[in-house]
């Protein structure tokens, strides 16, 4: 078999890929894998997990106790992420033991909290997502440049989508053109409307051929290779869809995504909910009112696409990252760590194919080339930049002081926590006041011995106008909460 055949086209025309981790999406309010971890491990901490086990066993479910404990002192290591936690669970199925089923049932329910975690972070952020998506604006130019621009997405979020509706940029996911639409319901099961989805057959899959469009035309060619909020399996598993607005609809991909979580429903009446609830699935009535499925395709853990570990996401994803990657020739990593091996030993294969070909690793903490490029150190570059900044100096954008400081605030902010962001506030507000208060107090002091408030109907106007120019800007506001959570020690 030749090399072409193996590897595809050597693409040496200069065609820059963008391959995407949690980085990326962290200016958008996403979280980094360890802040994951924290949220998680803030709420199920081992008593937390004994407590739930006692509440389930009623219900008949429930875990052995050793079971419990097993894995609450697995929850209580602090060096153990969310996806070492699920490696764990995971490698306990597999080893086949008489609590098999009890641990493969904890590794489902935990994902199924990632997944809901990530879904009320879309939902609750609505207008952060907002305020932040002119950072992303870059990558319109890159799509200008670079046409198709192709995408790979390691993340579940639908934030590449939001940004290219933010930019006028088309997007393609690969689906084909048939849709499908499936009934949204009010809480009595009565239809209120329609959800349009399109949709990947099997047989595509099993070949790892994905119907991107024909490269030269303006837009996104967007490639999610660990599965995605918006994406989920039917037809019992075998074929793949994407939700996607109506033609004409103005619906956003986060209005979307609560949508199919909140309007596809199976009423089932003496539940919590007044719905059918299941495990990684949404269970809700068709056409006919008969029940079907639609299974969540979230990937995580230590055995993504691992034959010996059966998934939901269809395996001829990664076939086709394997073959899309080729129509490349940069491949640029934006906050991607290099811990997925299976994604590795692809980036390799690509890199090692051609000398022509370059890997830019972009990263605001990089200092060496990861372990298994370090023989192709020539091709790879490293760039010390966060998403946003890189974005920036591909779009020629430069940021006012201001946004400057607003980004600085916001990751300072989301890693010191609410809490002691809180304290902040009100220590620098207080500071404020009591300077403000001062200040006025001295120009009015002044104004009085000069005679310039002698006939002056309206004294609370003067006031007025001696606290607004004696106020602090924003930029000055911005700093002063910078320094704050700086000396809390943050």
């Amino acid at each position: 078999m030749s090399d072409e055949a193996l590897h595809g086209p050597a693409n040496d025309t200069g065609d820059i890929g963008l391959f995407l981790g949690a980085g990326a999406s962290y200016d958008l309010g996403m979280p980094l894998v360890w802040e994951l971890t924290r949220e998680i491990k803030a709420w199920l901490t081992g008593d937390k997990l004994r407590e739930l086990n006692a509440g389930w066993a009623p219900q008949g479910g429930g875990h052995p106790a050793h079971v419990i404990e097993d894995v609450a002192h697995v929850l209580e290591n602090p060096d153990l992420h969310y996806e070492l936690i699920l490696g764990y669970l995971e490698t306990q199925f597999l080893r086949r033991g008489p609590n098999a089923a009890d641990y493969h049932s904890l590794y489902s329910w935990l994902v199924s909290l990632v997944s809901h975690l990530l879904y009320t972070r879309h939902i609750l952020n609505r207008q952060l997502i907002a305020k932040q998506l002119p950072r992303y604006e870059g990558i319109r130019a890159l799509a200008e440049l670079h046409r198709p621009l192709r995408i790979f997405s390691l993340n579940h979020d639908v934030l590449v989508e939001t940004i290219a509706g933010q930019f006028g940029i088309p997007i393609h996911c690969g689906f084909s053109a048939d849709t499908i639409k499936l009934p949204r319901r009010d809480p009595t099961g009565r239809k209120i409307g329609e959800i349009e989805a399109e949709t990947l057959s099997a047989a595509l899959l099993a070949e790892g051929f994905l119907p991107f469009p024909n490269p030269g035309d303006f837009g996104i060619h967007l490639l999610k290779i660990h599965g995605a909020l918006d994406q989920f399996t039917f037809n019992d598993g075998k074929d793949l869809l994407r939700l996607v607005a109506a033609p004409g609809a103005s619906d956003t991909p986060i209005d979307l995504l609560q949508a199919a979580n909140e309007d596809l429903l199976f009423v089932q009446p003496g539940s919590p909910n007044g719905r059918v609830n299941t495990m990684n699935e949404i269970a809700y009535a068709d056409e006919q009112g008969v029940m079907q499925f639609l299974r969540r395709t979230l990937l995580a853990g230590a055995y993504k696409f691992d034959p010996r570990q059966a998934q939901v996401l269809p395996r001829g994803l990664l076939k086709a990252f394997g073959e899309q990657i080729n129509f490349v020739s940069t491949l640029v990593c934006i906050g991607y760590g290099f811990g997925d091996q299976h994604i590795n030993a692809i980036i390799r294969r690509w890199l090692e194919f051609s000398a022509k070909r370059q890997l830019q690793i972009v990263n605001p903490g990089i200092a060496e080339t990861p372990d298994g490029f370090r023989h192709l150190v020539r091709q790879v570059t490293l760039i010390g930049s966060d998403a946003t900044d890189y974005f920036d100096v591909q779009g020629g954008i430069e940021r006012s002081p201001v946004e400057r400081l607003e980004k600085k605030y916001f990751a300072a902010a989301r890693k010191a926590g609410r809490e002691r962001v809180g304290d902040a506030l009100r220590a620098v507000e207080a500071r404020s006041r009591d300077e403000t208060g001062r200040q006025l107090a001295a120009r009015i002091a002044d104004l009085s011995r000069s005679g310039a408030l002698e006939g002056i109907d309206d004294p609370g106007s003067i006031a007025r106008r001696l606290t607004d120019e004696i106020s602090p800007t924003l930029e000055k506001q911005l700093e002063a909460l910078l320094n704050e959570l700086e000396s809390r020690g943050n």
